[in-house]
């Protein structure tokens, strides 16, 4: 009896796993669906399995936390340009380092606390992206500590950045 029982729970088992075409169809992502709101184009981005890019951001974003302005200007390409909370900077790569050296001035003592990353790339393989979520914490002018959230998103070709989001979200003092 204990044969025909083990032998019953193997069948069902192996009939558990199959991969019907069936089941694989409706795993597959309609290309038919309803939205509420429609786009002339998606560029339907994938995750991006190579590393390069986020090592790339990763690097700017300790570079601009420890000032090290050496190191940024290899991460960034010579013209970019960055969009950030009340403006925007189009130029070239040793105005933004000065710019990047004024603007940690005021920020003593800064530390990231980095909470994710990802990495994305357009199906055609024309766009790539990373995307990093951080907290910021500095002591500020007036020697009070303060901290923001931050969402990172760069933009990049032949491994440098060319466009930098820089999304902040202050806390209420």
């Amino acid at each position: 009896m204990k044969k025909l029982y083990l032998f019953i729970w193997l069948a069902m088992l192996l009939y558990a796993c199959q991969n019907s075409p069936e089941r694989k169809a409706a795993l597959n992502l309609q290309d038919d669906t309803n939205y509420a709101y429609q786009i002339k184009q998606s560029d339907r981005w994938i995750i991006n399995a190579d590393h390069h890019n986020v090592m790339v951001a990763m690097a700017a974003l300790k570079a601009f936390e420890t000032m090290d302005t050496a190191k940024l200007s290899t991460c960034v390409a010579d013209s970019l340009t960055v969009y950030y909370n009340g403006g925007c900077y189009k130029g070239g790569k040793r105005e933004f380092m000065f710019a990047i050296i004024q603007t940690v001035k005021s920020l003593k003592n800064l530390r990231v606390d980095v909470k994710d990353w990802e990495s994305a790339i357009s199906k055609d393989k024309k766009q790539e992206r990373v995307l990093t979520w951080y907290t910021q914490h500095w002591i500020n002018e007036q020697g009070h500590p303060d901290s923001a959230d931050v969402i990172d998103e760069a933009r990049f070709k032949d491994g440098k950045i060319v466009v930098w989001y820089d999304y902040t979200r202050r806390y209420k003092k």
